[in-house]
């Protein structure tokens, strides 16, 4: 009996598999791409926020060869590196950062109330009182440790606070990576989609990850934009380090190179009749960074007569959202509808 349903188990397995539809060479080799890709961008976060935390115990306990303007400076370089790391991520959707819980876990923003620092400021006044500090929310991400950088504290008052934010920081990191590489989870997610809906499912997909990022870089503009009369540079992303520019700049950075190397670019090329949309896309890209402002500070692009730079600005990537979002679906017969960047 037990020999029998053995037998009956490896027929039903054969039969699944000789059931499924063969592979399609174009649809594999986009999510082959779009996995190692995305999956490069996880490690390299992983090691940045892994570096942080380091920076943060040798700030807190420097050798007698470093100073402590020295080690505060590298730490400050580390933050701005793992800061652009995540601006990587910033924007995802469908993926193991939502299936992970950690779609808040790196960044609480927009933060119109200044959440993060009225959190803060309780925290240090507990641990200065020496009572138990609550980690949560938005006292254990990038723009915690953020405040506590740029606030005008000892470093005895910083280091009350800055080893348990590091430590979650990298933990998370290294959480977001191994669910990228677990082939039970996103990777499996993206072969069902293959299998069972073809290219309209997956390129859905991964254009809809794009269109969504893109959403994302527009609200980093728009919320401190908001008009010449009233700009609010307070709801700038990284507003106390005054690197909103400098973030804005990378993300767009690496939403292009998710454009090259995530699949996409490559998928179109093998239709001689996608030409036009590629360079449309290409030339987007290209102006966009171009008339991007110079510098690391969002505010002092939002004063007087240097706003007009960021309207210039918004014009070149007005024009990459609507290639990226209406002209590219269009060319390749989608329609990613509203829920498809839906969100923040």
């Amino acid at each position: 009996m037990k020999q029998s349903l053995l037998v009956l188990a490896a027929l039903g397995t054969l039969t699944a598999c000789q059931s499924q539809p063969p592979a399609d060479p174009a649809l594999q080799a986009l999510t082959d791409h779009h996995l190692t890709f995305m999956r490069q961008q996880a490690d390299s976060l992983a090691t940045e926020l892994q570096q942080l935390e380091q920076a943060g115990a040798d700030y807190c306990q420097p050798s007698s060869s470093d100073t402590e303007q020295a080690a505060l400076a590298e730490f400050r370089q580390h933050w701005r590196s793992s800061f652009a790391a995540w601006s990587a991520h910033q924007g995802q959707s469908g993926g193991p950062l939502d299936a992970e819980g950690l779609s808040f876990a790196f960044q609480f923003w927009p933060d119109k109330k200044d959440t993060t620092g009225k959190q803060l400021q309780r925290q240090l006044t507990a641990a200065e009182q020496g009572k138990p500090v609550q980690y949560q929310g938005a006292t254990t991400t990038l723009g915690a440790m953020e405040y506590l950088l740029e606030s005008d504290l000892a470093a005895g008052q910083r280091c009350l606070l800055l080893p348990e934010i590091g430590a979650r920081l990298a933990a998370n990191g290294r959480q977001l990576s191994a669910a990228w590489h677990d082939a039970n989870g996103y990777q499996q997610q993206l072969t069902q989609m293959q299998q069972q809906g073809g290219a309209t499912a997956l390129l859905t997909q991964v254009l809809g990850q794009l269109a969504h990022r893109y959403d994302r870089i527009e609200k980093k503009l728009l919320l401190p934009l908001n008009t010449v009369e009233h700009p609010r540079p307070l709801f700038a992303e990284a507003w106390r380090s005054g690197q909103s520019l400098h973030f804005l700049r990378t993300s767009l950075s690496s939403l292009e190179q998710e454009y090259r190397s995530g699949g996409i670019r490559a998928y179109l090329q093998q239709d001689p009749s996608h030409a036009p949309v590629i360079d449309a896309l290409d030339q987007a890209f290209a102006d966009t960074l171009k008339h991007l402002p110079e510098g690391d500070s969002l505010g002092y692009w939002l004063e007087g007569d240097r706003y007009a730079a960021l309207l210039r600005f918004k014009l070149s990537f007005d024009q990459l959202g609507y290639q990226l979002k209406q002209h590219l679906p269009t060319e390749l017969g989608l329609n990613l509808g509203f829920n498809s960047t839906d969100g923040d």
